[in-house]
């Protein structure tokens, strides 16, 4: 069944669907993958499941990766390899299988017709670092357009970012991960016509974190010089833990994955016998004791985290940011212009009433703003509920509208604004993707969501194949196809040029961004350049954090995270 869905994927893009086999040689071994025509001179290669550490599975649970072994004989890539262990869905479960034996990568390479080495860009997927896999990314429609795509696994949850906080288990294997694919790539992508000095970078949601957090780690340095992010960055509230400022440590969560495992530490002497013990229980039993810490807190518990001991994020990112961390990668970051409604849609409107609305907003203050959450709560209705008697639609308008500020416009555009900041800073480019499918399910209040950009930056319009249908389930439009191509074009003209418009699309021409222009790109049903992407709020919520930060306090985990995760579970398989 697997092998057939990954000729279909191929297959849906190209004009032809004759197939052959094709063999590579890499450091580890030969592979074998599939090569189709996609018209009369030009071809287009697709390697799947290709292992890049070894399996991290006993003594290499909760441990960094280690590079993958070499094989003898040709290893068969036709089709997708295990998804990471995460939160059980029985859409994406039906259709691959799940174990710790995970951390593989593909690549859609076109076949070019001298020995030329292309453009390369690595995907880096989303959910909450808890739930998703490479194989739901279809690389081929970026590939026809002259670059070698890689999608990667990563590990997820606990396994991929469990701490302890010392030595034993720093974290941020997740990451680490991340880190040895693009080694491989490094070692390897010439083989397939890639160049291996010619790489981006680029992810969505908790993906876009890990990419921002890259631009940063001294450990992914010089594996990449481009990165593009979507909807995250290193500066969301969401995207790293800070030990020591946030509410709940690290080494918090992972005793209290102990507990709920049977490894309590009441019972242990330290924390290597704490990992010691995790190794020896069953990934189930871990997967369950997971949801069961979600359910009970709700909040995104395993992620990266600041640590020094292997130093992938070894400081707090405002501060590798004013230290100029990043700033020599050419970069675009981005956000969808109604990014929160996603994680409001489960809730009746009903719900929505001034009572909560308000409770919810001082408790968002009281864990982020502890020493000013009264005065801080206080400025935030009257900036975002300036009605005394507002109706519950005018309240969910109110709470998507703080939350997208606050979790994704406002880092995004600090981020931004950072590293424009630093001397000899490489060109950074912002846009905003205000643009709603055609024929999109979602209720109208939603707007264009968080992930709404993902269908058109990997041409779904274009691809229709069978195996990604079920996520959207649209009739898609010549206008949807436009602002996909658009897209597509743009995102690998800055993948081979460094400028994602070298020559103008759609009449546009998208320019870098500067602290005296603040230029950034409309993304809409047509293309049009724009300053100062919600500059009020932004300076409102600056002003907020200056003082924050004077007082010492960081961002923790908010309130309105509160739902995310779990939609994140339940809905992941609508949004890849």
């Amino acid at each position: 069944m697997i092998l057939h869905i990954s000729v279909l994927l191929v297959c849906a893009t190209v004009a032809l669907c004759a197939s052959e086999d094709v063999v590579v040689t890499t450091k580890n071994g030969e592979l074998r993958g599939r090569r189709v025509s996609t018209g009369q001179t030009s071809y287009l290669d697709t390697f799947l499941d290709i292992p890049f550490a070894a399996p991290p599975v006993g003594s290499l649970r909760f441990s960094a990766p280690q590079p993958a072994k070499t094989w003898t004989g040709t290893r068969n890539a036709t089709s997708f390899g295990n998804m990471c262990p995460q939160p059980a869905d029985p859409t994406t479960h039906s259709i691959l299988p799940v174990s710790e034996d995970c951390l593989n990568l593909n690549v859609y390479a076109p076949n070019p017709p001298s020995n030329t080495l292309l453009p390369v860009m690595f995907w880096i997927y989303g959910g909450a670092y808890t739930t998703g896999t490479a194989a739901f990314y279809n690389g081929t429609e970026l590939a026809s357009k002259g670059v070698v795509v890689v999608t990667t696994n990563y590990r997820l949850g606990a396994l991929g970012f469990l701490s302890t906080q010392d030595s034993v288990c720093p974290g941020n294997n997740g990451l680490l991960d991340q880190i040895l694919a693009l080694k491989w790539v490094k070692d390897n992508i010439a083989s397939f016509h890639g160049d291996p000095n010619d790489v981006t970078i680029f992810g969505e949601s908790a993906g876009s974190g890990s990419v921002a957090l890259l631009r940063l780690s001294p450990l992914a340095q010089g594996l990449f010089s481009k990165a593009i992010m979507e909807s995250g960055t290193s500066l969301s509230p969401w995207a790293v833990a800070r030990p020591g400022k946030d509410s709940i440590s690290p080494l918090q969560f992972a005793q209290s994955l102990g507990n709920e495992t049977g490894c309590s530490d009441s019972d242990l002497q330290s924390s290597a016998d704490l990992i010691s013990c995790l190794q020896n229980v069953t990934v189930d039993t871990i997967l369950k004791a997971t949801e069961s810490i979600y359910k009970s807190t709700l909040l995104l518990k395993f992620r990266p985290t600041v640590e020094t001991v292997l130093g992938v994020v070894p400081d707090d990112p405002q501060k590798l940011l004013a230290r100029g961390a990043g700033s020599n990668i050419m970069s675009i970051r981005g956000v969808n212009k109604n990014e929160y409604s996603l994680f409001l849609l489960s809730f009746p409107l009903p719900g929505f009433t001034l009572n909560i609305t308000v409770a919810r907003i001082f408790q968002l203050a009281k864990e982020f703003f502890p020493e000013e959450s009264q005065t801080v709560a206080s400025k935030i209705i009257a900036k975002y509920i300036p009605s005394k008697d507002p109706t519950p639609k005018q309240c969910r308008e109110a709470l998507e509208q703080i939350n997208t500020d606050f979790d994704f416009i406002v880092p995004t555009i600090r981020e931004q604004q950072q590293t424009m900041r630093t001397p000899g800073h490489a060109k950074q480019y912002l846009y905003e993707f205000t643009y709603r499918a055609t024929h999109s399910t979602r209720p109208d209040w939603a707007g264009v969501m968080h992930a709404s950009e993902l269908p058109f930056v990997f041409g779904q319009p274009f691809t229709r194949d069978q195996f990604f249908a079920h996520n959207f389930p649209f009739n898609w439009t010549a206008q949807d196809m436009n602002v996909s191509m658009n897209m597509v074009t743009m995102w690998t003209n800055f993948a081979k040029h460094g400028n994602p418009t070298p020559q103008s699309e759609g009449g546009v021409s998208w320019p870098p961004y500067s602290l005296d222009s603040e230029s950034y790109l409309d993304i809409g049903s047509s293309l049009s350049v724009k300053a100062n992407l919600k500059a009020d709020r932004v300076e409102f919520w600056t002003s907020i954090m200056k003082s924050d930060t004077s007082s010492g306090h960081a961002p923790q985990q908010g309130i309105f995270q509160i739902a995310t995760l779990l939609l994140f579970i339940h809905i992941y398989y609508f949004i890849f």
